[in-house]
């Protein structure tokens, strides 16, 4: 029987065992996993930036409501402070002050030798803000607040002479005769009177040639807050 030598069998034997070395396996798995690794990170990173830029656009969407919001609380805050003045403008002009019943007044108060030579008025209005209560950290009121409004003032003022027989004599009837009028005495009270503010010397008047008395009259009406 014939045998039959491979030469080659030793080679191949040689080559296998290169082929299943595990070293040169362990590589290629490697290989293959930094591959992997590359291609999730990059994966990620892509999907990152495009999170970025999501996020950016929100941000700055966010960030045109938030001033878009503090204009319109500031509207909003301005509207209230017009509303509110307006809402004093209608109490003035619903209680404002009618100089007419002054002048009536002056009418009905002419007496004899009295000569009214002018009279001024004043009519102002102040303006409170309103304050609303402070309180400490645990909710207690530690100082009150005050409500707004508007305050009336009103002062009037008579320049005139007494040409009487005894000049200065009819001051005190003429000022009499002013609080008596249905008008002055439905508005002065106890802390608001009709006041001598000047009396001047006898002095000659130029046209008539009669000794007179020149007095100012002043009064204040009581402060009246608008409601």
């Amino acid at each position: 029987m014939p045998i039959s030598i491979n030469l080659l069998a030793e080679a191949k034997v040689e080559e296998e065992l290169r082929r299943r070395d595990p070293v040169k396996r362990a590589i290629w798995v490697g290989l293959l996993l930094v591959c992997m690794v590359l291609f999730w990170s990059s994966t990620l990173y892509i999907r990152e930036i495009g999170e970025k830029s999501v996020l950016t656009g929100m941000e700055e969407q966010l960030a045109a409501q938030s001033k878009d919001y503090k204009q319109l609380l500031a509207n909003e805050k301005d509207l209230e402070d017009i509303n509110h003045k307006l809402g004093d403008l209608e109490r003035i002009y619903t209680n404002r002050f009618l100089w007419g019943s002054v002048l009536n007044a002056l009418q009905q108060s002419v007496i004899n030798d009295v000569q009214l030579l002018s009279f001024h008025g004043e009519q102002s209005y102040a303006y409170a803000a309103e304050s609303k209560p402070v309180k400490d950290d645990s909710g207690r009121v530690i100082a009150a607040g005050k409500a707004g409004g508007v305050t009336q003032k009103i002062l009037m003022e008579w320049n005139a002479s007494d040409s009487s027989a005894t000049p200065g004599d009819q001051v005190g009837k003429y000022k009499e005769a002013l609080k008596q009028t249905s008008f002055f005495s439905s508005q002065l009270d106890k802390n608001s009177e009709i006041t001598l503010e000047n009396l001047s010397p006898p002095s000659i008047d130029g046209e008539s040639g009669k000794t007179i008395v020149m007095f100012t009259l002043q009064c204040r009406l009581p402060d009246k807050v608008m409601k």
